[in-house]
């Protein structure tokens, strides 16, 4: 993460580094086991710069680095949700995205929806709940022109969410294959359209 021409880093881009080096660790880690120390080193900067762009400390970092994995995974349900198929097909390819991205990154599964309850801090336990809110939109988003009224299409948002979400576990798990764990989220979502 050094800069290797001789200049300094603006501000938001050696926060935007600390980040990256909060991510790698958490993610490799689990958030339980890193201290600032670990991101710091991670990040070939000093404790103080850490503190410097997180004054709050790790579960300020927590919270930047779930936004920057949610800002990634809702780019790529956003996307997979655009495409110019019918509703049940974009709802498909939704889940696709979101069931490839755990498949490719279960540690972010497990940063996302494990560490956030072993930290037992309240701050970070409150982001997790909000964290699923742009997911549930993507998805509200789909079957929002559909006969149901606005409450339930957020009450069938969540559950295909939750649904789809415990599908993931059970495949990471090794408790189902992940083809079938997504074949029968689909089943379940698009019966809820």
């Amino acid at each position: 993460m050094s800069d290797t021409s001789g200049q300094r880093k603006s501000g938001p881009a050696r926060r935007a580094d600390i980040v990256g080096a909060a991510r790698a660790v958490f993610l490799a880690e689990g958030y339980a086991d890193v201290g600032l120390t670990d991101v710091a080193a991670a990040g070939e900067v000093s404790r103080g710069l850490v503190y410097r762009h997180f004054p709050r400390g790790r579960s300020e970092l927590f919270l930047a680095v779930t936004e920057d994995l949610l800002g990634e995974l809702q780019e790529r349900m956003r996307y997979a949700a655009s495409a110019p198929f019918s509703q049940a097909k974009r709802m498909e390819q939704l889940l696709a995205a979101l069931f490839a991205f755990f498949q490719e990154r279960p540690d972010a599964y497990r940063f996302l929806f494990r560490d956030v309850w072993a930290a037992r801090e309240e701050s970070i336990e409150a982001s997790a709940v909000a964290a699923r809110a742009p997911l549930v939109a993507e998805i509200a988003t789909l079957i929002a022109g559909t006969d149901q009224g606005r409450d339930e299409v957020d009450v069938a948002s969540r559950g295909i969410l939750g649904f789809a979400l415990s599908a993931i576990e059970m495949a990471l798990a090794g408790q189902v294959d992940a083809e079938t764990a997504w074949r029968v989220a689909c089943r379940y979502a698009t019966s809820q359209m």
